[in-house]
Parts: structure tokens; C-alpha cells; sequence
């Protein structure tokens, strides 16, 4: 349980369509109440989580909660492995995203109270992250973490339609419009896939994932069987196919019960590699939600990097 005055909140106004920042004086006194007095510090642009993260492990915290999206709990949960402090920090999640799909994996995260409630009353118990080599959006090689899922395909193209689009329409409506948008123009990914060293074949593909957790997309259940702690990764391909030929696989993603459909195909392994065979046809990368760069990409579990409050016993 966390140490009291001894908590850092990061907290990410611009969440939801900055929703977060327009409501955080109503919210503040729920946490307070909840975890006791905290540091609140929040995010000014991309990338402002990780330092104040380091920040907070410098200062000597033992709880950090990030308040945002699935985006900020990736950096801070990246930060506090890349900083070697998965034993000294326990990280906490409220979640103010549009999708909020890690913390589906979580205890008590259907409301801000139940979730600060979870971070008061639990220990933190130790999860895996993975690792990710990739080309960044400007091309160079780039390194970090993730704490839930990555995607090579048409996942990162949504991505990059609802950063650049002209105008938006606040949350969901904005991804439900790049999702449509990126499939009339989605040229399937040529992606080599291999597992542990082992080559499990070469694929035209909507999108292939590299699982921790089992939930993205806004609720869609990619891998129902990863575990968070087990030391490995699932990986889970789906062969491209026109959108009339996808309908009615979506509901099956979204239930988890797609592992068996043709042209689905599910191992698990250690470690990962995307390689992308036709150049004009790039592997676009989200990780944890956000838009990252591009494949070629390889990703190795590293066990028990970080602990964190309240994940489910059947995720574990």
C-alpha cells in the first residue's frame, strides 16, 4: 500500500479530448481522499510523463499513479523500467483515456473512486513489460517499452489519421472516422514474423500483435489468453481481407473467440520480430495505444520489470 505523502499523480489534462484538464479541480479532492497527500504534476507535451517520472524516483517516491490515457501509463510505466526502479515504485492507474483498455485488467477501474480505493488498499504485484526496437516516425532507431500491446499494420495508419486530421470530433467519433478512412486506403502490411529465432512465415496482413495484456483498440480482446506475468507474449496474426469479409470477424475480436477463425493465426514466444518485405508497403507501429513509427521491429518480455496496484488474478 502506498506510504502516505510519499505519492506522485501524473496527471495529463489534455486526456480525453482535454476533458482531464477541464474537470481535474472536481477530481482532485477524490484522490486526496483516497491515497492522502500527493504530489500532483502535470504533463505539458509528448514525452513530459517519462520526465517527470524520473523526476518523482529521483525524489525518492514509492507510489506513482499516472491519471490519463493508455498513452501516459505506457511512458510512465517505460520510464520506471528504463530507470531500474520496478522494485522501489509501484505504479497506479486511473485511467481518463478514450479507450482505456489496460486498466479493463485492473480492479475496481470502472470509476475514479474504485480505482483510487485499489491503489490504497492493494500491494503492488509485479508484471511483465516488453521491449521494442523500431523505427521512430522520423526513421531513426528508436527503444522503449510497453506495457500492453503493440500492433504493426493498419493499427497505427487509425493512429495517424486522428493526429493529423483537419478537424475533431472529441474521443470515439474521431477514431471510428480514421478506422474507416484507414481502411479504404490501408495497403496490407508483407510482414516475416519470427518467434524465438523461429520463422513462422511470411503474411499480406491487417495487423499483427505482440501481446503483454489482451485488450486495445477500444475494447477489442486481441489475446484472451495473455497473462501479464507469465514470462511470455503472444503473438496473434490476422490475415488481410476486405472490410465486407471483416465484419463478421469483428465481433469475434471484440469477444476474444476469433483465435480459431481462418486466417487467424496464435503462438506465444519470448521474443518477436516483424519484418517488413515490400517498403512501399510500410508496417505501421501503434504501442500502447499511440502512434509509434514504423516496423521493422524486435520485442523481447522482460519478466517482472515493474509492479503494479491491482491487476486481475485471471490476467496474471
Amino acid at each position: 500500500m502506498p506510504q502516505p505523502g510519499n505519492t506522485t499523480v501524473i496527471v495529463n489534462p489534455r486526456a480525453r479530448g482535454g476533458q482531464l484538464g477541464r474537470r481535474f479541480e472536481s477530481l482532485r479532492g477524490v484522490i486526496v481522499e483516497a491515497l492522502g497527500p500527493v504530489d500532483f504534476r502535470f504533463t505539458e507535451r509528448r514525452g513530459h510523463a517519462a520526465e517527470l517520472t524520473q523526476e518523482a524516483v529521483e525524489r525518492g517516491v514509492s507510489t506513482l499513479v499516472s491519471f490519463g490515457g493508455d498513452g501516459t501509463h505506457s511512458e510512465v510505466a517505460s520510464s520506471i523500467a528504463e530507470l531500474g526502479a520496478g522494485d522501489a515504485v509501484g505504479l497506479g492507474i486511473l485511467n481518463a483515456g478514450t479507450g482505456g483498455d489496460f486498466r479493463k485488467m485492473l480492479e475496481g477501474s470502472r470509476s475514479l473512486e474504485s480505482a483510487c480505493r485499489t491503489i490504497a488498499e492493494t500491494d503492488p504485484t509485479p508484471v511483465d513489460l516488453a521491449r521494442i526496437t523500431h523505427l521512430d516516425l522520423d526513421g531513426t532507431e528508436s527503444s522503449r517499452h510497453f506495457i500492453n500491446i503493440t500492433t504493426a499494420g493498419i493499427g497505427g495508419l487509425v493512429d495517424h489519421y486522428v493526429n493529423h486530421a483537419a478537424f475533431r470530433l472529441g474521443g470515439r467519433l474521431d477514431y471510428a472516422l480514421a478506422t474507416l478512412r484507414a481502411h479504404l486506403h490501408y495497403r496490407p502490411t508483407h510482414l516475416r514474423v519470427i518467434v524465438d529465432g523461429a520463422s513462422l512465415g511470411e503474411y499480406e496482413l491487417l495487423v499483427a500483435c505482440a501481446c503483454n495484456g489482451q485488450i486495445a483498440g477500444g475494447g477489442m480482446r486481441f489475446a484472451p489468453s495473455a497473462r501479464l506475468a507469465d514470462g511470455l507474449l503472444d503473438v496473434v496474426l490476422i490475415e488481410a481481407r476486405s472490410l465486407l469479409r471483416l465484419l463478421p470477424l469483428s465481433p469475434r475480436i471484440y469477444s476474444g473467440t476469433h483465435l480459431n477463425a481462418p486466417g487467424v493465426h496464435h503462438t506465444r514466444g519470448r521474443r518477436i520480430e516483424f519484418i517488413p518485405l515490400d517498403e512501399a508497403r510500410p508496417a505501421f507501429l501503434d504501442i500502447d495505444g499511440e502512434e509509434a513509427g514504423f516496423g521493422p521491429a524486435s520485442i523481447e518480455v522482460i519478466p517482472h520489470a515493474i509492479r503494479v496496484h491491482g491487476p486481475r488474478r485471471e490476467v496474471l
